[in-house]
């Protein structure tokens, strides 16, 4: 590397632009420079008076430049995504909570309505007990009737034999 190189007044702006280095060492065919430089710093030359060291600052600076930049825009996006996943994750424990208490509202209706359906239950069943056990007695009665008429009209065929 060269120390004793002449620095000029001007900046180079080529070697300020984004992707710095990687410019700065493909030499351009057809567009006047002067190639890259030969002196140790691998730089593109643009025909004014070149210092490596000062060449090689410019490309550094640019570069740190361009990291702190990047270093920030990832902060940034890291806490939009942090704070986007902490609303996400409320979004997300609400519509827990909203649905336990649906799904609690929905157990107390189903427990209200199957204490319905008992209620009904039992009222038809002691319905239907109730209708049996009039049943049996209108049956029961009905058979004695008619077993008491078989005896009156047995009587006295029985009377008729026993005087025969």
């Amino acid at each position: 590397m060269r120390a004793d190189c002449p620095t000029s007044g001007k900046e180079n702006k080529s070697n300020l632009e984004p992707g710095g280095m990687e410019s700065q060492t493909k030499p351009e065919l057809g567009h006047g420079g002067g190639g890259v430089c030969q002196g140790g710093c691998g730089l593109r030359l643009t025909g004014e008076e070149h210092c490596c060291v000062d060449a090689l600052r410019t490309v550094t600076d640019t570069l740190e430049e361009r990291s702190a930049t990047l270093e920030h825009e990832a902060r940034m996006a890291r806490l939009r995504w942090n704070r986007r996943e902490q609303y996400l994750l409320a979004q997300v424990s609400n519509l827990q909570n909203e649905a336990q208490l649906a799904a609690l509202q929905y157990q107390q209706r189903l427990h209200q309505y199957m204490l319905h359906i008992n209620s009904i239950a039992e009222q038809v069943t002691g319905y239907c007990k109730g209708d049996l056990r009039a049943t049996c007695d209108k049956q029961s009665n009905i058979a004695d009737t008619a077993s008491c008429k078989e005896e009156e009209q047995q009587e006295p065929l029985k009377a008729a034999e026993c005087l025969s």
